[in-house]
C-alpha cells in the first residue's frame, strides 16, 4: 500500500535498524543480502523522520519504544504492528495503534 502511495510509511534510522536486526532471526531465514535487498527497497517509498525525543512507556520491551517515538515525530494517523506490547497499549497519544489485519478492515 505504501509503495503505490496509498498509505505513508513513517521509518527513522533506529526503525530501520531494528528491521536490520529482526529480519536477521533465523526463523525468517534470510541472507545478509537479502535483509540490504528489503530495506533498499523500503528506502524507496517509506518517508524518513528524524526522531529528537525518545519515548519510555514501554518497560517489558524497551526496543517497542523506537515506533512510539518514531510516531510522535512523524505525527502519525495510526501504529501498525503485530507486536504484542504495542498492541496492548491499543493506543500512545491519541495515535490508535491496530494490528495488521484491523488496520486492512479499516483500509
Amino acid at each position: 500500500m505504501a509503495r503505490r502511495g496509498e498509505v505513508d510509511l513513517l521509518v527513522s534510522r533506529e526503525t530501520v535498524q531494528e528491521f536490520a536486526r529482526v529480519l536477521g532471526y533465523p526463523k525468517f531465514g534470510l541472507a545478509t543480502d537479502e535483509i540490504a535487498e528489503i530495506l533498499g527497497d523500503l528506502r524507496t517509498f517509506a518517508e524518513y523522520v528524524e526522531v529528537i525525543e525518545a519515548v519510555s512507556v514501554i518497560a517489558d520491551d524497551p526496543t517497542d519504544n523506537i515506533f512510539l517515538a518514531l510516531a510522535r515525530a512523524g505525527r502519525a494517523s495510526r501504529i501498525v504492528s503485530g507486536d504484542r506490547h504495542l498492541l496492548l497499549l491499543r493506543s500512545f497519544e491519541g495515535i490508535p495503534i491496530l494490528s495488521v489485519r484491523a488496520f486492512l478492515e479499516e483500509m
